[in-house]
C-alpha cells in the first residue's frame, strides 16, 4: 500500500513539473520572459527500528529501515538570468541590461465601483507611444495597456503636440524632439523575485498597498548602478530549448517508472488478496 502512495504522489509532482516545462517552452519567443525551474522535495519519512538483531556488518547509514512517503514539487524558482538581445530599431522598444523591472500602472474599478490604481512589474519593454487626453500628453504604453511609470511612481507624460524624435539614454532619461523631458524611467530590483506573484501576460504583482511608494519596498536599480537601458532592442526569453527538451525526457522517464511501479504494486496486492481468500 505504501508503494501506491509513493508512486501516486510522485505522479502528481511530475504532472506539475510537466506543466512548468510546457509553460517555459510556450514562452520561448516571449520578450522579457523568465523561465521557472522545478525542484522537488521529499515528503515525511519514517524509520523502523524494531530489529531482532543488529547487523553484523558495519554500516554507514543509521540503524533501522527507512520508509519514505514519496516526493512532491517543492517550488518553481524564477530564473533571472539575462536574456539575449534582440535588435528591433524601434525607438520605443526598451531593453533592461542588468537587474530590475519596469513598473507599469493603470486605473481600474473594484467590485464596489471605486477607482483604484494598479501597479505591476515586467521585463517586457515592447512599448508604444500613445496620446492620453487625461494626462494631456503622450505616454508609453505596454502591450497589456498599462502605462510606464517613472522613478517617482507616476506615469511618464511627454507634453508635446507631436513626437518626431524620441530618445532614451542608457541611464533612463527621456528626450522628445530634441528637448529633455526631465522624466526618468523607473527600474526596480526585488531582493527576492520569487515573492512576486506571477499573474500572466508576463506581468508580476508586487502587491503594493494603495498609495505606497515603490521605493519603500524595492531598491532602485539606478542608485546601485546595476542596470542600463538599451533603446531599439528587446530582451529575448531566457528559455533554452535544449535544456527544456532534456528536462522533458527526464519527466517522461520518471512518469513511466512510477506508472510501472503502480502496476506492479497492483499485481502484488492482487496476488496477496487471492492467497488470503483460499
Amino acid at each position: 500500500m505504501q508503494s501506491l502512495n509513493i508512486s501516486s504522489s510522485a505522479l502528481r509532482g511530475i504532472q506539475y513539473a510537466l506543466d512548468n516545462t510546457a509553460n517555459n517552452m510556450a514562452n520561448l519567443e516571449t520578450a522579457g520572459y523568465k523561465r521557472r525551474a522545478a525542484s522537488f522535495s521529499e515528503l515525511l519519512a519514517d524509520s523502523m527500528n524494531e530489529q531482532p538483531a543488529l547487523d553484523r556488518e558495519n554500516r554507514n547509514s543509521p540503524v533501522g529501515l527507512r520508509m519514505g512517503s514519496g516526493a512532491r514539487l517543492g517550488m518553481t524558482k524564477l530564473d533571472m538570468a539575462q536574456g539575449s538581445m534582440k535588435p528591433t530599431d524601434v525607438p520605443t522598444d526598451l531593453m533592461i541590461q542588468g537587474e530590475g523591472f519596469f513598473m507599469v500602472g493603470s486605473q481600474m474599478r473594484d467590485a464596489n465601483g471605486v477607482m483604484k490604481e494598479e501597479f505591476l512589474m515586467t521585463r517586457n519593454g515592447n512599448f508604444h507611444l500613445e496620446h492620453n487626453n487625461y494626462f494631456n500628453g503622450f505616454v508609453l504604453v505596454a502591450p497589456t495597456g498599462h502605462i510606464l511609470l517613472g522613478e517617482n511612481g507616476s506615469p511618464i507624460v511627454i507634453g508635446e503636440d507631436e513626437i518626431r524624435d524620441f530618445e532614451v539614454s542608457e541611464d533612463g532619461y527621456i528626450a522628445a524632439n530634441g528637448n529633455p523631458t526631465f522624466e526618468r524611467i523607473g527600474l526596480w530590483k526585488s531582493d527576492n523575485p520569487d515573492q512576486l506573484k506571477q499573474i500572466g501576460e508576463n506581468l508580476y504583482d508586487p502587491e503594493l498597498q494603495e498609495g505606497q511608494d515603490p521605493a519603500d519596498v524595492f531598491t532602485s536599480s539606478w542608485d546601485n548602478m546595476i542596470a542600463t537601458i538599451r533603446q531599439g532592442a528587446l530582451e529575448a526569453s531566457n528559455v533554452n530549448m535544449q535544456e527544456e527538451m532534456s528536462q522533458l525526457v527526464n519527466i517522461q522517464r520518471a512518469y513511466q517508472l512510477n506508472s510501472r511501479a503502480i502496476g506492479i504494486s497492483d499485481q502484488m496486492m492482487s496476488i496477496a488478496t487471492s492467497i488470503r481468500t483460499r
